[in-house]
């Protein structure tokens, strides 16, 4: 058995396809089936099942899929440790976002993954959480970033910072340097919010119910899937809306208005899909996503 042949197994058992394990690893798709078959040859067990133009894992290629993982990895750490050798990792980090942590958390994090791991290329789509829940889901996506809990059981999250909502108005609105308003004053203002897949919209219906009203009881003037256009938006007068604190701070031409007992706040969350073997840009980007956590002290 040799470490070659471990690093080819892991790729082709990250991607699901010899053909992409291929592509990364430089090598044609004859010489990983043929490292492939080395293997389950020595073992005397069948490592993948093929499926269509894909494979996966059978149960004992999981068991040595777990063993190849710990042995790169001390490979890895003697040429650290010992020979002194810059660690190597490279390869495609995929994540789909939804937009709020796309605009504040996400660069934060890559701007210091990026400065560990400069071989690493990142591919960041952003949409709603619904979409980016939705993405990951199908395997598109290695990593996702959403400002909701996922609704289904099939994805694994875990909350790594809190992310609260404000109301902004334009510069010259009435409303601007006052010291709070009320929700019924807000209810009467044209309000402008994300489309029906958005997380911060959901978390300001749900902190509307639990003041005992309904969504309906905002006059809602527009539905706009950009933050970006919804501010541009409010900063012309065309209304007023609720958008994140930490991505909306400093922006010229907004004015930030307190509601009355109403402060909409949501976990931002990490998401995988637990059935799928991630990548090692992937496995190390959510190592590193824990350790960030843990140090810089962020809601669990």
């Amino acid at each position: 058995m040799e470490l070659r042949q471990l690093h080819t197994f892991a790729a082709a058992a990250e991607r699901e396809s010899f053909t992409r394990a291929a592509e990364v690893l430089s090598l044609t798709q004859a010489a990983v089936s043929q490292q492939v078959a080395a293997l389950e040859s020595e073992l005397g067990v069948e490592l993948f099942e093929r499926q269509g133009r894909g494979v996966c894992l059978t149960e004992d290629g999981r068991k040595l899929y777990e063993y190849a993982q710990q042995i790169i990895e001390l490979v890895e750490e003697v040429s650290l440790q010992v020979g002194g050798a810059e660690r190597q990792l490279s390869g495609t980090l995929r994540i789909a976002s939804s937009t709020v942590p796309s605009e504040w958390l996400l660069p934060e994090l890559l701007a210091e993954f990026r400065a560990r791991w400069p071989n690493v290329r990142e591919s960041l789509v952003v949409s709603d959480s619904s979409v980016a829940m939705a993405t990951v889901e199908a395997g598109e996506a290695d990593v996702g970033f959403v400002g909701e809990m996922p609704r289904s059981s099939a994805l694994e999250a875990r909350a790594v910072a809190e992310d609260e909502l404000v109301l902004f108005v334009a510069d010259d609105h009435p409303m601007a340097g006052k010291s709070t308003a009320t929700l019924k004053q807000i209810c009467r203002e044209a309000m402008i919010v994300r489309e029906p897949g958005s997380g911060s919209r959901r978390c300001v219906e749900q902190s509307l119910k639990e003041h005992g009203l309904s969504p309906t009881d905002l006059t809602v003037a527009m539905e706009v899937n950009s933050n970006d256009a919804i501010r541009a938006a409010v900063e012309r007068g065309m209304g007023v809306a609720f958008l994140s604190q930490r991505a909306s701070r400093n922006q010229n031409g907004l004015s930030p208005v307190k509601v009355r007992g109403f402060r909409p706040r949501r976990q931002l969350y990490v998401i995988r899909d637990p059935v799928r073997i991630p990548p090692r840009p992937a496995r190390k980007f959510l190592e590193f996503v824990e350790q960030w956590q843990s140090r810089s002290g962020k809601t669990k």
